[in-house]
């Protein structure tokens, strides 16, 4: 399975790739892209905080891209990376895709956070 570096390694290209593209230029940004983005900020900080639960209460981690047992530090380096990359994608997505792009990362933060609380028993906390 892949780990974190693999995927960081290939959002980095992926983001390079983009930018460096001489005819891109990035669809203006709206007040519902904005929204989409904070939707995602809060889902993710939801995941990361049962994350941490799982880690202190000694369980292990089911996402394929993280190891059985992430520290604290680890978790939270990969929830701030995780919105960063998110939303360095949503901007360079053209219009037609980026709302895809949007829902579908949404929906899936939704399912994990939704996953955790009901199999799990896991609360959120901040």
């Amino acid at each position: 399975m892949f780990k974190s570096k693999q995927i960081a390694t290939l959002a980095f290209g992926l983001l390079v790739s983009a930018v460096s593209a001489k005819a891109w230029e990035p669809a203006p940004w709206t007040h519902e892209d904005t929204l989409w983005e904070i939707g995602y900020v809060t889902v993710v900080a939801m995941d990361c905080s049962q994350s941490c639960q799982i880690t202190e209460l000694g369980r292990y981690e089911r996402n394929p891209f993280l190891t059985r047992h992430p520290n604290r530090r680890t978790m939270c380096w990969i929830c701030v990376g995780s919105v960063v990359g998110q939303a360095t994608i949503s901007y360079v997505l053209p219009v037609k895709w980026r709302r895809h792009w949007q829902v579908a990362t949404v929906s899936l933060e939704v399912a994990a956070v939704a996953d955790n609380y009901f199999r799990a028993g896991l609360s959120i906390k901040f």
